[in-house]
């Protein structure tokens, strides 16, 4: 074989693998708005970032070598608002959320991501629910 069949052949092993999985980008989703006080959840749509970062796992690991994987989050955010319904007078009734403008392949930013195995699920709600 030539190196350049090698290469071709290289080429097609890796788009196979990675066919179908979509490359890490803003997506919508559902999340819900809630607080002690407010007596309503609140479900409403913004953008997160979702998809696939490759990632490498090395066949031989060692105690000495640190390693780090890469996931899909933030590069720019933005900042969006709204007022919750209902709330107990001495309750700020206003409620802030994440909606990403651009997403990257990079190590979990813990301050503005959830980078646990398993969570609630953005949509969880604890009191009686209303959409926006």
């Amino acid at each position: 074989m030539s190196v350049s069949q090698i290469a071709l052949m290289s080429l097609a092993v890796y788009l196979s693998a990675v066919q179908g999985r979509r490359p890490c980008h803003p997506t919508n989703a559902t999340i819900s708005a809630e607080k002690e006080d407010c007596p309503i959840c609140m479900t409403l749509t913004t953008t997160i970032c979702s998809g696939y970062c490759q990632t490498k796992d090395p066949v031989y690991k060692s105690a000495l070598a640190t390693y780090y994987q890469h996931i899909c989050t933030y590069k720019e955010i933005r900042y969006d608002t709204i007022k919750l319904p209902n709330c107990s007078p001495n309750t700020d009734p206003f409620f802030t959320y994440p909606v990403a403008v651009s997403c990257e392949c990079s190590l979990c930013k813990m301050d503005y991501s959830d980078c646990t195995v398993q969570s609630l699920g953005p949509a969880f709600c604890s009191n009686s629910v209303i959409s926006i």
